[in-house]
């Protein structure tokens, strides 16, 4: 388990039932269109003691132009279900996830159905500017007048 978000069409993430899923063609377009992601239709599972084991996904890609220099910590995309997922993302990586949504008419969604676009960082930026600035304006408790 952990936490994932996904570029969706849906109007919930969950509802498989709908039918505005992107295509695992549409995906693919998207990321022969993108020299940043490295499609790899899989990803190797190590399993300490016994020989490492390559998981078939199509669509599965790394996102090489994240800023990381870990090698075994670079971003990835998961498609499945209609949807592209990513689990525990940094910022840098929900920018370009809403970068990807753009293109291909989406949206970002999270677990718990939250939506994520560039206001998202905006307010957070915003609400951060106005807190320090409040901080600053007000008096320091030991004073009284």
């Amino acid at each position: 388990m952990g936490y994932n978000l996904h570029i969706v069409r849906r109007n919930d993430w969950d509802d498989f039932e709908e039918e505005s899923n992107i295509s695992l063609e549409e995906w693919l377009t998207y990321v022969r269109s993108d020299d940043e992601l490295d499609l790899t239709n899989g990803y190797e599972v190590k399993i300490p003691g016994t020989e490492n084991s390559f998981q078939n996904v199509p669509g599965f890609c790394n996102w090489t132009g994240h800023t990381t220099k870990a090698t075994d910590n670079i971003p990835w995309f998961d498609y499945g279900n209609g949807m592209i997922s990513t689990k525990y993302p940094d910022d840098e990586t929900i920018k370009k996830m809403i970068a990807i949504a753009e293109k291909l008419n989406a949206k970002v969604q999270g677990d718990d159905d939250e939506f994520y676009d560039i206001n998202y960082f905006l307010n957070r930026s915003n609400k951060f500017t106005s807190d320090a600035t409040n901080r600053i304006d007000k008096k320091s408790w030991w004073k009284f007048w």
